[in-house]
C-alpha cells in the first residue's frame, strides 16, 4: 500500500476542511444573497395590469410557471412567472424595482383580427362574444427587449405579446403594439391548449435584431413553427406586423426549439426534430429587406415567390463524436456564447453525466457556403432540397454575393430566379468537438439547469441539480475539473444567469432561481475556497491563481504586482510552480543542533531578511532565522527536537519545515527525525537487523545490546553479525496437553550467556522456560526449551503458540517468526468425519470408536479409525429447499452427518436422474455441502443421493421435487418508484431467491429480489430507477421468464378538486385530489395522504379512473383531526371576539408508494371547529310514512364526510335506560340540517320522553347539550308557575333593601377598627426587620471546626464508581449477583469477546444510537455497563471513547459545536462523565478536594441544625435556599442535654454519656438524629444506629422515667391538624439526663398504643413548626376580611423580610465554600486526566478548523467542571458515607449553581427582580470567573501527558482501586440489547463496508443468537475473531 507524503496529508485534511464536503472532497461555499419571491408578489399586488382578476382558472389548468431573462450587464433581471411580472435589481442586494400583476384573464377566441383583443372582463363584447371567453393564467414565457426602442416584449397565454416600456414595465409601449398579432395568435394558443405529456405547455424561444434601421422579432412557438414579426418606428407611425411564417413553405418537423439568435447577417434556429436529431436552421437577414422593398407589390406572383424564396434558408444536422464509435445526436440544451455554439447532451442517466461539446458559427456558415457554391456550379446533386421541382435547383450559375445569401432583385422575375435560394433541407451532418464531460459528484442528483460562461479564453458551466446545489465545471480537460460547489436551495434549480458583467462582458455575478427564491453569488470565490498553492492551482478556476508574498488564493486584481509572474501563478500554470523547497540532510537525529540546507524549486523567489523558518509537529512550534548562500539557497540550524516529541512505539517522526514571510507561510517542506534508542520498542522481535537497515544512521553495540545514535566503542558491527534465531528444529505441530521440548536453530549466540525462552500460549499469557544452547556448527548453536502440559493446554482444535529466544530481559532476533501449532483432537470434531479430516493435517488424532471421539492415539485404547471406512454411514438430515424449477439452477443445500471428511470424498449429487454439481467452497467437514441442480425434464420427485469416493451412498429423508414454473404475463406496465406489483403464477414459491431484473437501454441492470411468495403469486417492491422505459424479467434460479417492459415515469402531480380542503377540528374529514395519472400507473401505486404533524398518514383509493384523453384520476383520502389542536384550543380562548377567530391550516401532501422524500403538496387543510347540535328543547314527531326526523344542527358538511360516515343514536334518559339505544340511519346531511331514519315500531316507545342524541363519526361523538323531549304532548305547566314566580320576586325585593340599609351601619365601624390594626401592623413589621438585621451582623459566621468531626468516611471505590456510573444509590445491576445458566454464561462470554475488537465495539455503540426507539435514558445505561465491562481495560476503554468522540466533534463542527458535551444526548458524552470519574477519583477526589468538600458537607449539616428546621414543610432558619428558607418568626432556646446509647435490653451503655446541644423547638426525631450525630460522629453514616430504631427516654431524680414520641396522647391536635411534639412540648430542661434505647418487642415505634390511632388516622395531618391557619386560613366573615388579613401579616411577616437569614448563613460557611472552589480550581497538581483530555480537546479543535477560544473553554467547561464537578458538588453523598438532608440538598444545589455561572463565558447582567440565590452569591461569580479562566491557563502551560503514560496511569488506577462489580451482569444486560435489536443491527451488519464486522463478526453475532434458541452449538472464543 502507498502511503501519502508526509507533507501531503496536512494540505489534503486543509483541503477537505470546514468549507468541504467530506465525501467528495470539493470546495463548497453558500450564495451571498437570497430573495424570497413570495415577498416580491405581495409587493407586485398592488400594481396590476387590468382591474380585476376574479376569473377562476380550472383547477386542472393551474400551474407553477417560472423564467428569469437578463436585460442586460447591469445586474437588471426580469422574473416572469404566473401572473406576475417583476423587475429585479442585483447590484448590492436583491430588490424588486418593480412589479407587475398580470393575470389571471379572460381571453377570447373569436375576436376579429382587426380589433386589439386586449384582455377585458366577460362584460365587455364589444369585438368579442362572452360566451367564448376563456380564463387563462398569464405565464410570460417570452421576454424580448430593445434598449434602443425602450421596448420589452411579453408573450404568453394573456393577450400574448404584450408591448411594454423597459424603462418601466407597468407602462404599455403604444397602445396599438398588440394590434394584429396578438388576437391571431391567442386564438391559436387558445384552441390548441392542452397538456403534452411531459406536463408542460408550449415553450416560446425568440431572438430581436436590428437590421437596416428595422427591428425584427422572430418567435418560436413547440409545434407550431416560427413566424417574423417587423417592427418599426419610421413615420411615426409605429408598427408590428407578420412579414414571414416559415410553416408556409418549411415543413421542419420540429418536436422541441432549443434556442433562436443572431451573429453576422444570420438568424440561427436551433431545434430537435421528430426522429430525435438536433438541427439548425439558418435564414438571412437580407431577405427581410427584400421583403420591405416588396411587400407594397400589386404583383402576386413577385410577392408569392419572394415569400416562397425568402432568401435562402438552409438545415444542417449537427451531431458530436463521443468517442470513436459512439455519436450524440440529441441535445438537451443550446447556448450561443463567443461566436460558438454550445451543446449540452446527457448521456446515460444513470452514469449522472452531461456531455459538452462545442463547434463554432464559422465553421457552421462555412459548410453552408461551400455547399451552396458547390451547388450552383452544378456539382452538387445528391442534396436534398424543401419543395418538389429539386431537379431544377442547382443549374443557374450564380454571382458571389448570391452564394452567400440569396437571390438578387434584378433577377426577380426570372422563373428560376427564386430557386437560386437554395433551401436546403439537409447537408451532411456537421461534427461540433467534444469540449468536457461533465460527471455530478453525487448519485441520485440531477442536472436541472445549465449555464457557460467564458473568461480569459477559459469556458466554465455551472450546472443547475434537483437538490438545489450550483456545481461549477472548468471545461479544459476530457472530464470537466469540479471547482467548487455553491449550496443555493434544498429546491431544484430552474436557470441560472449570468446577473451583472464586467466591461470585457465577463460574468461577475450569477443568478439562479428556484420555486420560491432568487439567489446571487459571484462567479468565483477564490480566497475563500483554497488554503494552498496546491488546492489553488488544481482548481483549474480561470479566476484564480496564487499570489505567493500574500500566501492566498486571489484573484489577479486582489494581488499587488500580479503582472509580475514571480508573484502571481494564474491556474493554467501546472502545481509544480508553486514554491517548494527540498532539505539536505533530510534525517536529523533527537537532541542536538543540525546544519541543513535547503534548495528552492517551483517558481523563484526573492529571498531576504524578512524571511524565516519554523519547525512544527503536532503541538510542539519553534520560530529560527536562516541564512541565505545565494538565490533559491538557503542554510539554517534546526534546533534539538526531544524524543518525547516521538509517539509511543515509533523511533521516528516527521516534521514540517515552514518558510514564513512577516508571519505568512510562503513555502513549506519536512524532514525525518529520529531516535536510535527507540528501535527495540519498535521493532520488537527485530532489533538488531532493524538497527542496521534504518534510512538514517544507526549503531548497534553489541556490548549494551542496544542500538543507539552514535557508534560505540565496540567497532563496527554488521548485520550478519547480529545474534538470531532462525527455524525451530524440533516438531511444529504438537499434541495439547503434553510437555514438549522445543529445540531452535540460532546463529551468532554466545553460548557464554545466559539464554530463556518466552512462550506466547494459546490462553494469552506468556511462560518462560530456561533454555541450554549448545553449540552445533561454527556461527550455529541450538536452544532447548521445555514446556509443560499446562503451558500447551489449548482449547481450540487448532493453535498457533509462538516462542521468542531471550537474553535476559531483551529479545534475540528473529529470522523467521517461531511458531508451532498446537492441536486439541477433541475440540470442534464430535463426528467421525471431522476427525478422520483433522487426522489428513494431524497425524496423531484418529477416531476412538471404543469412546466415540476424536483424540490421540495414546488416549485410544481400543478400536481405533484413521480412514471414512471406519465411520458410521453418512446421514442426510436436511435438504433446502426442497423443490426447485424444472429448468435447473438451484442451490441446494445437503446438511447431516460424516458426509466425507473432505470435499473431495464427494463424488457426485443426484435426484433422479438429474445431477447436481458440488460447491467447492461450500463444504463444512462431514456436515453440509451445497451444490447446483441442472435441470429435469419432467416433473418429478424423489430422494437426494450422495456418492462418495470410498464407495458409500447417503439418501435423504426428505423428498425433493421438480415443479414447473409458470408466469402469467400482464400488458405493459407504466410504474414510480417503490411501487409494489404482484405476478401470478404457478410454482411460484419454489427454490431459493426470486428476482426481478430491470435492464436499461445500454444494458446495465437492477437486480431486486421479490418477497411474499407463495405458490400462486408473489409481490416486488421495484428499485428507484431514472425515468424512462426498462426491459423486465424475472429469474427464479435457472428459470427465466421476460415480463412487458416497465415504463418509470414522474411521481404524478396532483391538485385538490376544491378550492378549499375542510376538515373538523377533532372530526377529520374527507378530502378528493385530482391525480395526473393513467389507469396503468394507478394499477401498482400506493397512495396516502399526509398531514403535517399526524402521526400516521392516511390511505387513500381511487373514486373516478383516468380517461385515455384526461389522463386525470379522482381518489378520495380521509383527513385525520388537526394534530395542532391543543395549539389551536388556547389560541382559540384567547380569542373573545367572533370576528378575530380564524380556522387553523395545516399543510397537506400526497405521498406514492411511501416515499416521505418526495412528497407532493395539495393544499393546506381548513380545520374549522367541530359540528354541534343546537339548544333543542323538542323533536318533532317523525314522518308517519318513513320514520324520517329532521334534527337542526350546526356547522355539518363542507368536510368530504356523508351520511354514510355518521351514526346517531336516541337514548332513552332516566334510572334503568343505561345502555339502551335506538339507532337511527342517516339518510341527508347539510350544514344545518342532519335527517335520519328510524324503525317506527322503535320510535313509538320514545314518544314524549327525554332523550339524548348522540352522531358519532370514526373520530368525533357529538351530543345534544341537554336532554331533549321526543314527539311531546300538550303541555299547560307554565301557567301554574307564573303566580308562584311573581310573589317570590316581590319578596325578595324588599329583603334587598333591609341588607343595603345594615351593611351600611357596619361599614363605619369596621373602618375604625382597620386603622387600629394598620398600627399595630407597622410596628410589627419595624420590630421583625431591626431584629433579623440585628442577627445579620451579630449571628454565626464562626469556625464550626472544632464542632464537626475531621474524620472523612470515603465510601469503597466500588460504590463510588457504581453511584456516578448508575447516578443512583440503589438496586444497582452490577452490584448483585445473577443466575445465569451455561448455555448463556457461554453466549455472554462468546459477546465479550466480540466487545473486545475495537472495529466491532464501535460498530456496535453506533449502531444502536442510531435505533429510533433507543432513548437516552438507554444510552446512560449502555455507557455506564461500558464502564464496569472494561474497568480492568482503561486504555481500551479510553481509546473507543475518544475516537467516538472525535467523531461526534465531527460531526458538530459544521453545525453548532458549541452544544458538544453541554447534555448526554450520545453514548460518548456518558462515557466521557464516566470516564472522569474514574481519573479524577485519585488525584482530585482524595488527594485535593475530598477533604475541603467532606467539611462544606458536615458545615451545611452542623449549620442547619443550629437553628430550627420545620420537618413537614423542609423549611429551615439556616439556609442558602429560597425554596428551603423558613419565612416566619421563630423564637427558639439552645439545650444541653447529657445523652447516651443503650446497647441492648440488658440496660448497660455502649457509649459513654456526653453533652448534646438541641433546641426547643426540635421534634423527637430531629432531636434522636442530633444525639447519634455527636454520640457516633467518627463513624460512616451507614453503620450508625437509626432514630426509627430507639426510642428517646427522659431521666429525672424522683420521677419514672418518659418515653418521647413524636405524637402521642398528649399532642395538640386541632381539627384534622396534629402537631408534632418537641423538646419544648415534654419541658426538657438544660442538663436533663436522655438515652436511647432500642424499642422493646412487640412494641409499635413512635406510636404508644392503640389510643394513638385516631391522631394517626387518614384525616389527620401533621404540622411542625407553621401553623395550619397559614397553610391554608379559615374562612372569615367578609366584615372582618381586612382586618383578619392585617393581623396575619402581624403573626407572619412577608418572606423577602427574612432574606438576610440567607445572607448569614452564606457568610458563616464562605470559607467552606472557597475551599472546596480553589480545590477544584486552584489544585496544587493538575490531575493527568485533565492534561490529556484537554489536549485531546485541543487537537481536535486544530484539525476541525475550529479557533473560537470560546468554543475550546466551553468543551473544556462541558467535560470537567459541568459534567462531572456540578455532579459531585451536588452529591457528596456518591463520594462519602454520610447523609444528606433535604434542606443541605437545596443549599449544596445553590452553590453548585454559582459554580455553574462562574463556568460560563457569558456575564449575565442581574436585576432586582433576578432570583434570590443568584443575587446572594452574584460578586462570588465573577471572582470564579477569573479562576475558571486561570484555570484552564495553567492546564495548557503543562507539560503533554502523551498516550503511553496515560495507558499506564490508567492501568495503575484500575489496580489501585480494586472493584467488586458483577461484570457478568453487565454483559448480560448489553447481551440483552443485542437480542432486542438484533435485526436491525444484522441488517447493518450485512451491508457494513467494514470486511471483519461484514463477514466475521456477523458470523458469530449470528451463531451467538441462534445459540440462544437452542439452534447451534456453542463456538469457541477462538473462533470469535478479535
Amino acid at each position: 500500500m502507498t502511503l501519502l507524503p508526509p507533507l501531503l496529508l496536512p494540505l489534503i485534511l486543509i483541503a477537505c476542511g470546514q468549507l468541504l464536503t467530506t465525501t467528495n472532497c470539493q470546495p463548497t461555499r453558500h450564495v451571498d444573497d437570497v430573495f424570497r419571491i413570495d415577498d416580491a408578489i405581495a409587493a407586485a399586488s398592488s400594481t396590476a395590469d387590468v382591474t380585476s382578476f376574479d376569473c377562476p382558472v380550472p383547477k386542472a389548468e393551474q400551474s407553477r410557471f417560472f423564467r428569469l431573462d437578463p436585460v442586460d450587464t447591469n445586474a437588471t433581471v426580469i422574473l416572469s412567472m404566473s401572473n406576475f411580472l417583476l423587475e429585479m435589481d442585483l447590484t448590492n442586494e436583491i430588490k424588486t424595482v418593480r412589479g407587475l400583476r398580470t393575470g389571471p384573464q379572460y381571453n377570447y377566441t373569436d375576436c376579429e383580427q382587426s380589433s386589439t383583443c386586449t384582455a377585458v372582463s366577460p362584460s365587455d363584447t364589444s369585438n368579442c362574444k362572452r360566451e367564448n371567453a376563456q380564463c387563462v393564467e398569464d405565464n410570460s414565457n417570452l421576454i424580448s427587449t430593445s434598449h434602443s426602442l425602450n421596448l420589452l416584449v411579453s408573450c404568453g397565454s394573456v393577450r400574448n405579446c404584450i408591448f411594454r416600456k423597459l424603462s418601466d414595465i407597468a407602462e404599455p409601449y403604444e397602445a396599438n403594439r398588440t394590434a394584429a398579432y396578438a388576437c391571431e395568435n391567442s386564438r391559436i394558443l387558445i384552441e390548441n391548449k392542452q397538456w403534452v405529456e411531459s406536463g408542460r405547455k408550449y415553450e416560446y424561444m425568440h431572438e430581436m435584431y436590428n437590421r437596416s434601421g428595422s427591428h425584427f422579432l422572430m418567435i418560436a412557438i413547440d409545434g407550431m413553427g416560427m413566424r417574423t414579426y417587423q417592427v418599426s418606428n419610421s413615420d411615426n407611425n409605429s408598427k408590428y406586423e407578420p412579414i414571414d411564417d416559415t410553416n408556409s413553405y418549411v415543413q421542419l418537423n420540429v418536436k422541441k426549439y432549443l434556442n433562436i439568435f443572431s451573429h453576422g447577417d444570420f438568424v440561427y434556429t436551433v431545434f430537435n426534430d421528430k426522429s430525435n436529431s438536433t438541427k439548425l436552421f439558418r435564414i438571412c437577414m437580407s431577405s427581410f429587406d427584400d421583403y420591405k422593398k416588396y411587400r407594397d407589390s400589386s404583383n402576386d406572383e413577385e410577392l408569392d415567390i419572394l415569400k416562397s424564396g425568402m432568401g435562402s434558408f438552409n438545415t444542417v444536422t449537427i451531431q458530436c463524436p463521443l468517442d470513436d464509435e459512439n455519436l450524440l445526436k440529441q441535445a438537451s440544451n443550446i447556448e450561443f456564447l463567443d461566436g460558438n455554439l454550445i451543446l449540452y447532451y446527457e448521456l446515460v442517466s444513470v452514469t449522472h453525466e452531461i456531455a459538452v461539446c462545442k463547434i463554432s458559427i464559422a465553421d457552421i456558415n462555412s459548410a453552408i457556403r461551400r455547399a451552396r457554391q458547390d451547388c450552383s456550379e452544378e456539382n452538387l446533386t445528391n442534396i436534398e432540397f424543401y419543395g418538389d421541382d429539386t431537379g431544377q435547383r442547382c443549374r443557374s450559375s450564380l454571382s458571389p454575393e448570391w452564394v452567400a445569401c440569396g437571390p438578387q432583385l434584378t433577377s426577380i422575375f426570372h422563373k428560376f430566379a427564386f430557386v437560386a435560394g437554395f433551401p436546403f433541407k439537409n447537408l451532411d451532418a456537421l461534427h461540433a468537438k467534444m469540449q468536457s464531460k461533465i460527471r455530478l459528484p453525487n448519485i441520485g442528483e440531477r442536472a436541472v439547469s445549465f449555464q457557460t460562461f467564458i473568461f480569459k479564453s477559459t469556458f466554465y458551466t455551472f450546472v443547475g441539480t434537483t437538490s438545489g446545489n450550483a456545481y461549477k465545471f472548468v471545461m479544459k480537460d476530457a472530464t470537466a475539473k469540479l471547482a467548487e460547489k455553491v449550496i443555493v436551495s434544498k429546491l431544484p434549480i430552474l436557470q441560472i444567469r449570468s446577473g451583472l458583467s464586467n466591461s470585457e462582458g465577463e460574468a461577475e455575478k450569477i443568478v439562479a432561481l428556484t420555486e420560491k427564491e432568487l439567489s446571487t453569488f459571484k462567479a468565483e470565490s477564490c480566497e475563500s475556497l483554497y488554503d494552498d498553492c496546491h488546492a489553488c492551482l488544481t482548481s483549474q478556476d480561470p479566476f484564480c491563481g496564487w499570489c505567493i508574498y500574500q500566501a492566498r488564493c486571489t484573484t489577479v486584481g486582489s494581488c499587488e504586482e500580479s503582472q509580475n509572474p514571480k508573484r502571481w501563478i494564474p491556474t493554467s500554470h501546472n502545481s509544480t510552480r508553486c514554491p517548494s523547497f527540498d532539505v539536505n540532510p533530510q534525517y536529523v537525529v533527537t537532541n542536538s543542533f543540525k546544519d541543513v540546507n535547503a534548495s528552492f524549486t517551483g517558481v523563484e523567489l526573492t529571498l531576504n531578511g524578512s524571511f524565516t523558518m519554523s519547525v512544527s509537529l503536532a503541538n510542539f512550534s519553534k520560530e529560527f532565522n536562516i541564512t541565505i548562500l545565494r538565490q533559491n539557497k538557503i542554510t539554517f540550524q534546526i534546533p534539538p527536537l526531544s524524543s518525547d516529541l516521538l509517539e509511543s512505539g515509533t523511533d521516528h517522526a516527521t516534521a514540517s519545515l515552514i518558510l514564513n514571510l512577516n508571519g505568512r507561510p510562503i513555502s513549506k517542506s519536512s524532514f525525518t527525525f529520529f531516535d536510535c534508542t527507540r528501535i527495540r520498542q519498535t521493532y520488537r522481535t527485530k532489533p538488531c537487523s532493524s538497527c542496521l537497515t534504518q534510512k538514517w544512521s544507526c549503531y548497534w553495540c553489541a556490548r549494551e545490546n542496544s542500538c543507539l545514535n552514535q557508534r560505540c566503542s565496540g567497532g563496527k558491527f554488521s548485520i550478519n553479525q547480529c545474534p538470531k534465531t532462525t527455524k525451530v528444529l524440533s516438531s511444529t505441530s504438537i499434541l495439547s496437553g503434553e510437555d514438549e521440548m522445543f529445540q531452535i536453530n540460532a546463529k551468532n549466540l554466545d553460548p557464554a550467556q545466559s539464554y530463556s525462552c518466552e512462550i506466547d500460549s494459546c490462553t494469552g499469557r506468556k511462560y518462560t522456560a530456561k533454555g541450554q544452547v549448545v553449540a552445533t556448527s561454527p556461527g550455529n548453536v541450538l536452544v532447548t526449551c521445555n514446556a509443560t502440559a499446562d503451558q500447551l493446554a489449548c482449547k481450540a482444535r487448532e493453535s498457533t503458540v509462538k516462542i521468542l529466544v531471550v537474553m535476559g530481559d531483551k529479545i534475540v532476533d528473529q529470522e523467521h517468526i517461531l511458531s508451532v501449532t498446537v492441536y486439541n483432537c477433541a475440540i470442534d470434531s464430535p463426528l467421525c468425519g471431522q476427525c478422520i479430516s483433522l487426522h489428513h493435517e494431524f497425524d496423531a488424532c484418529i477416531w476412538c470408536n471404543s469412546t466415540s471421539s476424536c483424540s490421540s492415539r495414546t488416549l485410544c485404547p481400543s478400536s481405533p479409525v484413521d480412514g471414512m471406512g471406519g465411520c458410521e454411514l453418512p446421514r442426510i438430515t436436511s435438504i433446502s429447499p426442497t423443490s426447485a424449477p424444472t429448468d435447473g439452477g438451484t442451490i441446494i443445500t445437503i446438511e447431516g452427518t460424516n458426509i466425507g471428511s473432505s470435499y473431495d470424498d464427494i463424488s457426485k449429487i443426484m435426484v433422479d436422474n438429474s445431477n447436481c454439481i458440488k460447491i467447492n467452497n461450500t463444504y463444512t467437514i462431514a456436515k453440509r455441502i451445497q451444490c447446483i441442480m441442472q435441470n429435469s425434464d419432467l416433473e418429478v420427485t424423489s430422494q437426494v443421493n450422495v456418492w462418495t469416493t470410498y464407495n458409500v451412498q447417503a439418501k435423504s429423508i426428505e423428498t425433493f421435487s421438480f415443479k414447473a414454473v409458470k408466469i402469467v404475463p400482464f400488458p405493459l406496465t407504466e410504474v414510480i418508484n417503490d411501487s409494489v406489483i404482484k405476478v401470478v403464477g404457478t410454482n411460484l414459491d419454489t427454490g431459493n431467491s426470486l428476482e426481478l431484473i430491470l435492464e436499461s437501454d445500454d444494458g446495465k441492470q437492477e437486480i431486486t429480489t421479490c418477497n411474499d411468495r407463495k405458490s400462486e403469486a408473489f409481490n416486488c417492491t421495484l428499485p428507484n430507477m431514472p425515468k424512462g422505459m426498462y426491459m423486465a424479467k424475472i429469474k427464479l434460479d435457472g428459470y427465466s421468464f421476460g415480463l412487458q417492459n416497465f415504463t418509470y415515469e414522474d411521481k404524478p402531480e396532483a391538485t385538490a378538486e376544491n378550492d378549499e380542503i375542510v376538515a373538523f377540528q377533532s372530526g377529520g374529514g374527507k378530502g378528493r385530489f385530482i391525480v395526473n395519472a393513467t389507469v396503468a400507473l394507478l394499477k401498482w401505486m400506493i397512495i396516502e395522504l399526509h398531514v403535517e404533524g399526524a402521526p400516521k398518514r392516511k390511505g387513500c383509493y381511487v373514486v373516478q379512473t383516468p380517461t385515455r384523453t384526461t389522463r386525470k384520476a379522482v381518489i378520495e383520502c380521509e383527513i385525520p383531526p388537526n394534530p395542532n389542536k391543543m395549539e389551536h384550543d388556547k389560541s382559540m380562548k384567547n380569542q373573545t371576539l367572533p370576528s378575530r377567530r380564524k380556522r387553523s391550516t395545516v399543510g397537506a401532501y400526497l405521498i406514492y408508494n411511501n416515499d416521505d422524500g418526495d412528497k407532493k403538496y395539495v393544499g393546506t387543510v381548513q380545520y374549522q371547529s367541530d359540528p354541534t347540535f343546537g339548544i333543542i328543547d323538542e323533536l318533532p314527531c317523525a314522518n308517519t310514512e318513513n320514520g324520517t326526523l329532521y334534527i337542526p344542527a350546526t356547522k355539518f358538511g363542507r368536510t368530504g364526510l356523508d351520511a354514510t360516515d355518521y351514526t346517531v343514536y336516541f337514548s332513552p334518559a332516566g334510572e334503568g335506560n343505561e345502555g339502551k339505544k335506538v339507532q337511527c340511519k342517516v339518510n341527508f346531511i347539510d350544514p344545518e340540517t342532519l335527517s335520519c331514519r328510524v324503525r317506527r315500531t322503535e320510535l313509538n316507545s320514545l314518544q314524549n320522553t327525554k332523550i339524548k342524541i348522540t352522531a358519532q363519526t370514526r373520530y368525533l361523538t357529538i351530543e345534544t347539550p341537554s336532554e331533549v323531549t321526543y314527539c311531546p304532548g300538550p303541555n299547560l305547566t307554565w301557567v301554574y308557575a307564573v303566580i308562584p314566580v311573581l310573589l317570590i320576586m316581590i319578596g325578595c325585593i324588599f329583603w334587598v333593601l333591609y341588607k343595603l340599609r345594615l351593611k351600611s351601619r357596619n361599614q363605619r365601624s369596621e373602618r375604625k377598627m382597620l386603622m387600629s390594626k394598620l398600627d399595630d401592623l407597622e410596628n410589627a413589621t419595624r420590630e421583625t426587620a431591626r431584629n433579623e438585621y440585628f442577627q445579620l451582623q451579630t449571628g454565626y459566621m464562626e469556625d464550626f471546626t472544632q464542632n464537626i468531626s475531621h474524620k472523612i468516611n470515603y465510601r469503597s471505590p466500588t460504590k463510588y464508581f457504581a453511584q456516578t456510573f448508575f447516578n443512583k444509590t440503589e438496586n444497582i445491576p452490577v452490584l448483585s449477583n445473577n443466575k445465569i445458566g451455561d448455555d448463556e454464561l457461554k453466549q455472554i462470554e462468546s459477546f465479550e469477546n466480540l466487545l473486545k475488537n475495537e472495529e466491532f465495539l464501535l460498530f456496535f455503540i453506533t449502531t444502536l444510537e442510531e435505533q429510533k426507539n433507543f432513548n437516552v435514558l438507554q444510552k446512560g445505561e449502555l455507557a455506564s455497563l461500558l464502564a464496569v465491562t472494561f474497568y480492568e481495560d482503561l486504555p481500551y476503554f479510553t481509546k473507543v471513547m475518544l475516537k467516538l468522540l472525535a467523531d461526534l466533534i465531527k460531526a458538530q463542527a459544521s453545525k453548532n459545536p458549541k452544544l458538544l458535551l453541554r447534555r448526554s444526548a450520545s453514548v460518548v458524552e456518558k462515557m466521557v462523565s464516566h470516564w472522569m470519574s474514574i481519573t479524577m477519583y485519585d488525584e482530585y477526589i482524595y488527594e485535593q478536594s475530598g477533604t475541603p468538600l467532606f467539611l462544606l458537607t458536615k458545615a451545611i449539616h452542623y449549620l442547619v441544625n443550629l437553628a430550627p428546621w420545620d420537618v413537614t414543610a423542609d423549611k429551615a432558619m439556616n439556609s442558602l435556599n429560597e425554596m428551603t428558607l423558613l419565612g416566619n418568626k421563630a423564637s427558639y432556646n439552645t439545650i444541653d442535654i447529657n445523652a447516651s446509647v443503650q446497647g441492648s435490653e440488658t440496660g448497660e451503655t455502649t457509649v459513654k454519656p456526653k453533652l448534646i446541644k438541641v433546641i426547643d423547638l426540635d421534634t423527637i426525631t430531629q432531636a434522636k438524629e442530633k444525639i447519634i450525630d455527636g454520640l457516633f460522629s467518627d463513624l460512616p453514616y451507614s453503620e450508625q444506629p437509626k432514630p426509627k430504631d430507639l426510642e428517646l427516654v427522659l431521666f429525672r431524680p424522683e420521677s419514672e422515667p418518659k418515653v418521647l414520641n413524636d405524637i402521642d396522647t398528649t399532642s395538640e391536635a386541632n381539627g384534622v391538624y396534629v402537631k408534632i411534639n418537641t423538646i419544648e412540648h415534654f419541658k426538657v430542661l438544660n442538663n436533663d439526663t436522655v438515652l436511647l434505647r432500642p424499642y422493646a418487642i412487640n412494641t409499635e415505634k413512635n406510636i404508644l398504643n392503640e389510643e394513638n390511632e385516631p391522631l394517626m388516622g387518614r384525616k389527620k395531618k401533621l404540622y411542625h413548626l407553621i401553623s395550619p391557619k397559614e397553610l391554608a386560613p379559615e374562612e372569615v366573615a367578609e366584615g372582618r376580611k381586612h382586618a383578619e388579613m392585617i393581623q396575619k401579616l402581624i403573626k407572619t411577616p412577608l418572606q423577602e423580610m427574612f432574606l438576610t437569614r440567607m445572607v448569614k448563613a452564606k457568610s458563616t460557611i464562605h470559607v467552606y465554600v472557597n475551599n472546596v472552589m480553589k480545590s477544584i480550581l486552584k489544585p496544587e497538581k493538575i490531575p493527568k486526566g485533565v492534561c490529556y483530555f484537554f489536549g485531546f480537546l485541543d487537537g481536535e479543535a486544530a484539525k476541525n478548523k475550529i479557533t473560537d477560544p470560546e468554543i475550546l473553554h466551553i468543551w473544556k467547561t462541558n467535560s470537567l467542571l459541568l459534567r462531572y464537578w456540578v455532579n459531585i458538588l451536588k452529591n457528596p453523598e456518591f463520594v462519602f458515607d454520610i447523609q444528606k438532608t433535604t434542606i443541605v440538598d437545596s443549599c449544596l444545589n445553590v452553590i453548585t449553581q454559582a459554580f455553574m455561572d462562574g463556568c460560563t463565558v457569558t456575564n449575565v447582567k442581574l436585576s432586582k427582580d433576578a432570583p434570590s440565590n443568584k443575587l446572594l452569591y452574584a460578586k462570588d461569580v465573577m471572582e470564579y470567573k477569573i479562576w475558571v479562566k486561570e484555570f484552564y491557563s495553567n492546564v495548557s502551560s503543562q507539560d503533554s501527558v502523551n498516550k503511553e503514560e496515560m495507558d499506564n496511569f490508567l492501568l495503575g488506577l484500575s489496580k489501585k482501586f480494586k472493584v467488586e462489580f458483577n461484570r457478568t451482569a453487565a454483559l448480560q444486560q448489553m447481551l440483552g440489547l443485542l437480542k432486542k435489536y438484533s435485526k436491525e443491527i444484522l441488517a447493518i451488519m450485512k451491508v457494513n463496508e467494514n470486511i471483519y464486522i461484514r463477514n466475521e463478526a456477523y458470523y458469530n453475532i449470528e451463531n451467538i443468537l441462534k445459540l440462544g434458541n437452542g439452534e447451534v452449538s456453542f463456538p469457541s472464543p477462538q473462533e470469535i475473531s478479535v
